[in-house]
């Protein structure tokens, strides 16, 4: 198993051969041209479908409002199930190469749309951690008495700021698996600074530009704590956005003071710390990093991530690195990795003709 990439529109999803080799076809509705079919580069032969799938869509009704999920499965009777949590950004439900990935090796799907995209209302910037967990029990409450999920295999999928969230949903909900992906172990606050500082160095600022980033940054954290004034984080905030190196530091675009509306969401999401959850996270986890990465301080987060898991008795860990990859760890074995520890956990299903 050594190619995973997109296929758009033009093919059935699912799990397709090309010279032998696995290409697992996603779907994604928001390329510019969506015609494109980006197929494994070294492909040059007719591609055959292995392994198809099946979708169901529903609606769930969560506390903030609902939701447009899809469980995505192959044959029949209840199997072994992963929910997938998105990271910070607008996407839907479909998830690219993941739902084939998973279903093809005998693992159902069950994915939503962010807030604000696809079938969801709501705004995703402005939901935090907890937020986002709320979101998955309702999932979850949903889907109890499905005949495709086995209750005792569902496990949860978090990548990057979903990683925030999968420990939480874990710790309050038995789940049988963790995978995270790129996923921070330190507060929302101090992974915030981190990426400011390393997106200010990506784009070679000065130190003297990456200090008033941060010095911006404080400010306005401040003002959210209540231990700055509005008026003084807007009289920095303003000066920055003057600055060439602002489009450079993250920050949002935003009126002095912020609306009530987005105080309250970046005060739920930036007040978020981990630790206590980590601490009780027993469940069997698998953590994926990108030596990298620049949105993830990585040696710090799987230190924190190894010892809150040791502090918690989970014996069942297992931590990867992958040498350069970035924070999607784009063009690393880490899929079929993911594959090779849940089938060492017994979870997956070695699809046969009942899957297609």
């Amino acid at each position: 198993m050594n190619a995973i990439f997109l296929l758009m529109l033009l093919f059935v999803p699912g799990r397709y051969l090309c010279n032998g080799h696995p290409v697992y076809v996603g779907i994604e509705h928001d390329l510019p041209d969506p015609s494109v079919n980006q197929i494994y580069p070294a492909c040059r032969g007719p591609l055959q479908l292995t392994h198809g799938m099946q979708e169901e869509r529903r609606i769930v009704n969560a506390p903030q409002g609902r939701l447009g999920v899809s469980l995505y499965y192959a044959g029949s009777g209840a199997r072994a199930t992963v929910i997938l949590v998105h990271g910070n950004d607008a996407e839907t439900r479909e998830m690219g190469y993941l739902v084939p990935l998973f279903v093809s090796n005998g693992i159902n799907v069950i994915s939503y749309d962010q807030r604000g995209t696809g079938e969801s209302v709501g705004n995703w910037f402005l939901s935090g951690p907890q937020d986002r967990a709320e979101d998955v029990y309702a999932i979850m409450d949903s889907y109890a008495h499905h005949p495709h999920i086995d209750r005792a295999r569902l496990g949860i999928w978090g990548f990057s700021n979903g990683g925030w969230t999968a420990p939480l949903v874990a710790v309050h909900r038995p789940l049988a698996f963790v995978i995270l992906k790129s996923a921070p172990a330190e507060s929302v606050r101090a992974n915030s600074e981190f990426e400011v500082v390393q997106q200010m160095h990506h784009y070679h600022e000065s130190p003297e530009h990456v200090a008033a980033a941060l010095t911006m940054v404080h400010a306005l954290l401040g003002a959210l704590d209540g231990t700055v004034s509005w008026d003084d984080a807007g009289a920095i905030y303003t000066n920055a956005k003057a600055q060439p190196w602002f489009k450079h530091s993250l920050m949002i675009d935003m009126p002095m003071p912020p609306p009530k509306a987005l105080q309250a969401g970046l005060r739920r999401s930036l007040a978020y710390d981990p630790t206590t959850t980590l601490n009780e996270l027993r469940t069997p986890t698998l953590a994926l990093y990108g030596t990298a990465d620049i949105r993830v301080d990585v040696p710090d987060s799987s230190k924190r991530l190894s010892a809150y898991l040791k502090h918690a008795g989970n014996h069942q860990f297992t931590m990867r690195f992958y040498p350069g990859a970035g924070h999607t760890l784009k063009g690393t074995t880490s899929p079929e990795d993911t594959i090779d520890w849940l089938r060492s956990r017994h979870l997956t299903v070695p699809c046969d003709s009942s899957c297609s």
